[in-house]
């Protein structure tokens, strides 16, 4: 049952991942707490004119943090991709603790989908399990989702979309799991709304899988002319450790898992396949990688 009257202090609720957790818990009903930098912002602004309730601050404010805890309902954690190694499992550690010191009656803890047993190499991808490690021995009821890849980062020039091409990570045939970000708050207020059934559980979050061919055909259709995929070559992988790490992952490590998408749809009806993601929440950011091409070959 939905305890809706006690708030949810959201983490990064002025970033597009915790920004989707309070949108989504504020449209359930939810009071949502977060704690921000700077009030007058623009994303703050709009997060207040919401419903949502600000208090100025700071990760390194653990005064602050365990204040806005002590009433909570729930804690959603996640953290900034420009953290440090070190910094990410120190912040991170440190707002379990004050979720249970606070006797908080649920933690979510966003991780992500690289997690697994063994290291990856990729600092920002290791320090996510030692995080997950120490919830799981605190006396607080916590759900650790691991959200797949994002739509919205297959939207970069690097991959030569601003050529009319795609050369991605995937073999033709080979299939990966993505998730729309707006499908994660989605997600997490459903585990809110239903503690007992999700307390406990480390879950992949997924909304859609694709196989490189199908990349390169989906892109065509939005784009409405023919881009052509392709596979970083071996040469590449090799001269590049942080693709050759991926492409490992997506190969054999926890990348390669696939979670069931009509279990993802039970969980959130309304998941978003990556055809009605690029017709819609990424079609600015399309129109913006294609665009430029096309102003390149104008000028």
């Amino acid at each position: 049952m939905k305890e809706n009257k006690r708030p949810i202090l959201v983490f990064g609720a002025t970033g597009r991942q915790g920004g989707s957790v309070a949108d989504a818990l504020l449209k359930s009903g939810w009071t949502v707490r977060t704690i921000v930098r700077d009030t007058a912002a623009p994303r703050s602004i709009a997060l207040r004119q919401a419903g949502a309730e600000l208090v100025r601050g700071s990760f390194a404010d653990v005064d602050a943090i365990r204040a806005e805890m002590n009433d909570a309902h729930g804690v959603f954690s996640v953290l900034p991709a420009n953290l440090s190694e070190i910094e990410e499992i120190r912040i991170g550690c440190t707002i379990a603790d004050l979720a249970a010191e606070s006797g908080v009656a649920h933690l979510v803890y966003s991780s992500g989908a690289s997690s697994g047993d063994l290291p990856t190499g990729i600092a920002r991808f290791d320090a996510k399990p030692r995080i997950e490690a120490h919830i799981r021995g605190l006396p607080v009821t916590a759900t650790i989702i691991r959200p797949m890849i994002f739509m919205d980062m297959l939207i970069n020039p690097a991959f030569g979309l601003s050529e009319g091409r795609y050369t991605f990570l995937l073999r033709p045939d080979q299939s990966m799991q993505l998730i729309a970000v707006e499908d994660i708050g989605k997600f997490v207020a459903a585990i809110f709304a239903d503690g007992i059934r999700f307390g406990g559980r480390t879950m992949k979050i997924a909304s859609d899988t694709v196989t490189g061919r199908e990349l390169g055909e989906t892109f065509s259709k939005a784009a409405g002319r023919p881009i052509a995929y392709s596979r970083f070559t071996d040469e590449v992988l090799a001269a590049n450790s942080d693709l050759g790490q991926l492409a490992a992952i997506l190969n054999n490590g926890p990348l390669a898992d696939h979670v069931d998408l009509a279990a993802m749809r039970e969980i959130n009806p309304e998941i978003i396949p990556f055809r009605s993601w690029l017709a819609t929440q990424g079609r600015e950011a399309l129109d913006t990688v294609i665009g430029d091409e096309r102003a390149r070959r104008s000028a």
